[in-house]
């Protein structure tokens, strides 16, 4: 990937305005799974599964069905008690532009709130919105769904906002590593960075 999932935090009350109109769905559907994948299903039971209310309530199913697949990957690492929001692309854009996130960006996660939100391109391809995140991110098309929502996982897992840790969480997931949520930087060269950017603060 040429580019991290561009993702900024907001204030909890922005989105909670944005998220009035909100289909909710059961986090724990019953699904026809074979005995061995049971651990894994009931693993997703503390996750909470929404679609905003623009999305077409059959296309909001099955977003969820892929969306649960995905998730099904990585469920011994999934933080409980998350939620995770699909809205349409025809609202995406204002949605975004509400909360300050990069217009680029097809998903990104409220960490204090605990819930990540991700774009409906990501499960049914529109063409002009699809070539562009294939452009901005160097990933095929098929691929932009596994990467999102594992780059999300990587700020839920590690329970902040910074981007090349969640990078380096999303690969390690993705490739059935052991998940390391330090800082990479050293203790040196944080204090020199704070000496040079005092605004800066620590992860």
């Amino acid at each position: 990937m040429k580019a991290a999932w561009p993702v900024r935090s907001f204030l909890a009350p922005a989105f909670r305005v944005c998220l009035i109109s909100v289909v909710t769905l059961c986090g724990a559907c019953p699904l026809a799974t074979p005995a061995s994948h049971s651990a894994h299903v009931n693993s997703l039971v503390t996750q909470k599964f929404s679609c905003y209310a623009g999305l077409d309530h059959n296309e909001c199913l099955q977003n969820i069905a892929k969306l649960r697949a995905e998730l099904l990957r990585y469920s011994a690492e999934i933080p409980r008690h998350w939620s995770w929001v699909i809205v349409g692309s025809e609202d995406w854009q204002s949605l975004v532009l509400k909360l300050h996130v990069d217009r680029r960006s097809p998903a990104f996660t409220a960490v204090k709130a605990r819930e990540s939100f991700l774009e409906g391109a990501l499960f049914l391809p529109k063409p002009a919105r699809t070539d562009e995140l294939v452009r901005s991110f160097g990933v095929p098309a098929d691929q932009l769904l596994t990467i999102a929502v594992s780059h999300e996982l990587g700020h839920a897992i590690c329970d902040g906002n910074d981007e090349t840790i969640a990078k380096r969480v999303s690969d390690q997931l993705r490739s059935g590593g052991k998940i390391d949520c330090t800082n990479s930087l050293t203790t040196f060269d944080e204090l020199y960075l704070r000496s040079r950017f005092p605004g800066l603060r620590s992860r």
